[in-house]
């Protein structure tokens, strides 16, 4: 009779158990969500994303202005950063071994624009391709997101992303 009350009790207060931890694990995944800073005044900024995945997941998808030598930053899969531009209009490029990828945005100020860069099945290796994307979708995509790795960005996209570094 002792276990039966026992386990009575236990199934009565279960709940309020699991609903006292619920809202301490759900203060846990918004504390975990990126939280994206505006741009600084006068300026608009472009937050550049890797979808990850089993298709080129060894493959990272550097990011560059057209016509420029230097890249702004590498993606690994998963990875995001945040580049801070002056408005107006600015082309960007991926490149990979089998093919070249571009994408125009404009820039407006004071707003944050969304470009993700997946890795396509190519020939002999995957295909960088960007596009346009939006918050909704990066927040779908990453549930988790992760900074790419200082020593993967310019120096520009350096002090946006790591200041004081």
């Amino acid at each position: 009779m002792k276990k039966l009350l026992t386990a009575a009790v236990l199934a009565a207060t279960a709940p309020l158990a699991l609903t006292g931890a619920a809202p301490a694990a759900m203060a846990e995944e918004a504390a975990a969500e990126l939280k994206i800073p505006p741009p600084p005044p006068g300026k608009g900024q472009v937050l550049f994303y890797r979808t990850g995945g089993l298709s080129g997941a060894a493959l990272g998808c550097a990011v560059f202005d057209v016509g420029a030598e230097d890249k702004l930053s590498s993606l690994g899969a998963g990875k995001y950063f945040i580049l801070v531009s002056d408005p107006g209009p600015r082309s960007f490029t991926v490149k990979s071994l089998e093919t070249k990828d571009a994408l125009t945005l404009e820039i407006e100020e004071g707003e944050t624009q969304f470009v993700r860069c997946k890795i396509k099945t190519g020939f002999m290796s995957g295909r960088a391709d960007i596009g346009p994307s939006t918050e909704t979708e990066f927040r779908a995509k990453h549930k988790n997101p992760k900074l790419v790795d200082a020593e993967d960005m310019s120096p520009a996209v350096k002090a946006t992303n790591y200041p004081g570094q």
